[in-house]
């Protein structure tokens, strides 16, 4: 009896010492046997609700993977349990803008999925209502945290991306940093500092990120069941095998690479059981153009440059037909702005400048992008000079990225993995 008020239910009670003893014992083990069919059917019950639980929390989840558009997603989520906390999500917010996310609620289970649910249907509102990135997460914050009785929180990394242009504004609720990988070079981690969890406290405002994507461009991101799947020597995957993992699968399209990276994670992990769940989400901007040609050439950052740089701009422009006024006005705007990286970016040292123009037939827009891994500066953040003024009252700096702003149609600026990038579009 001590065994089985104990837990133990595969006990049998066999006292046949009188008929008193005989008939108590038969008793005991048909009540036990009565129990033990309740918990049976209760735990075969509660599968099944788990399985529709499973199901409903699949089915919210998209799984209708955009290819062969401006840009391809693929996405996995494996729970640890049942259910998890995990979420991808993506969505076109109007015909030229994409938003892309991966989550991750604190917790695992059913506490987790509903949480989980929540998260993600007030950030996909949010995010059809026209906000900023980081006025998503901030609003999205100050929703979780109300009624927030069971501490729970949600870590996210966000981008939406301007599919016409490739600017992507992103931010970082404390997320695992994205892996980036440029068309043509392997893949780096883009880390950039964090905001606060969602849910985590009221009052918190996020960061807006920029990026300039480019064709063939990618985007990793992951939830920390990737990186801290722990073996049964207590070892963590760790970034730095998911990065040489990444970089050892480069011409692996999404579809396989995935799968093939949560095998590797299972290989290293062995024996011991999934801790964490586990989600992935690959993104590839592959925009349309055309017939679209492209030119790449470096220039030393000297001001000696400058009539090669103008030469090599103004040959790119002359094969596109491009009318020669037009031609002088942008060789006036690059001439400020190069002019100025060869005085400051490199204080003084040795460096280098790329340039690359690239062509669109279709819509005949020229891009032209220009590259250093100078000193970091956003020209875009210096205020517009009052040209009203004389120029003895007007302050110094700022009139030639002006210049450059009202002669293109385009003028955006990113700083990532050690460079500045300014990138200019005009219609010619």
């Amino acid at each position: 009896m001590a065994q089985i008020s104990g837990g133990n239910l595969d006990v049998t009670v066999d006292v046949r010492a009188n008929e008193e003893f005989a008939s108590l014992s038969d008793d005991i083990n048909s009540t036990v046997s009565t129990l033990k069919r309740y918990i049976a059917e209760a735990a075969a019950r509660i599968d099944k609700e788990l399985e529709y639980a499973k199901q409903i929390q699949l089915s919210a989840l998209p799984t209708n993977f955009p290819s062969g558009e401006e840009y391809n997603i693929f996405a996995q989520m494996i729970a640890a349990k049942e259910v998890g906390g995990d979420f991808y999500d993506f969505y076109k917010l109007n015909n030229t803008t994409v938003a892309f996310l991966v989550a991750d609620v604190s917790g695992k289970g059913i506490p987790a999925a509903m949480f989980m649910m929540t998260a993600k249907t007030i950030i996909k509102d949010l995010a059809e209502s026209g906000m900023s990135v980081n006025e998503i997460f901030t609003k999205a914050n100050e929703k979780l945290c109300e009624n927030n009785e069971s501490g729970m929180f949600v870590t996210a990394w966000m981008g939406i991306l301007d599919i016409t242009t490739g600017k992507m504004q992103f931010a970082n609720a404390g997320h695992n940093p994205p892996l980036l990988k440029r068309a043509d070079g392997s893949f780096e981690y883009l880390k950039t500092r964090a905001g606060f969890v969602l849910a985590g406290m009221e009052g918190v405002r996020y960061r807006v990120g920029e990026l300039i994507l480019g064709a063939g461009d990618r985007l990793f991101l992951y939830t920390d069941g990737v990186t801290e799947a722990t073996n049964t020597e207590n070892k963590l995957y760790g970034e730095d095998r998911l990065l040489q993992f990444m970089n050892e699968n480069l011409v692996m399209n999404a579809t396989r690479l995935l799968p093939a990276l949560k095998q590797n994670i299972d290989e290293f992990v062995g024996e011991a059981p999934q801790f964490d769940d586990i989600t992935m989400l690959a993104f590839e901007y592959q925009p349309k153009k055309g017939d679209a040609t492209m030119a790449n050439k470096i220039f030393p950052a000297k001001t000696e440059s400058l009539l090669d740089v103008l030469g090599f701009v103004e040959e790119q422009l002359e094969k596109y037909d491009c009318p020669m006024k037009m031609q002088t006005a942008i060789c006036v705007a690059i001439e400020e702005v190069f002019v100025n990286v060869a005085h400051y970016a490199y204080d003084g040292g040795e460096g280098d400048v790329t340039f690359a123009v690239d062509f669109e037939e279709e819509t005949r827009n020229v891009t032209i992008q220009m590259r250093d891994k100078g000193v970091a500066f956003n020209p875009l953040q210096k205020p517009d000079p009052d040209i009203t003024l004389s120029a003895e009252d007007r302050e110094i700096g700022g009139l030639g990225i002006f210049i450059t702003k009202k002669t293109m149609d385009l003028v955006t600026y990113a700083y990532e993995n050690g460079e500045n990038i300014l990138t200019m579009r005009k219609k010619i």
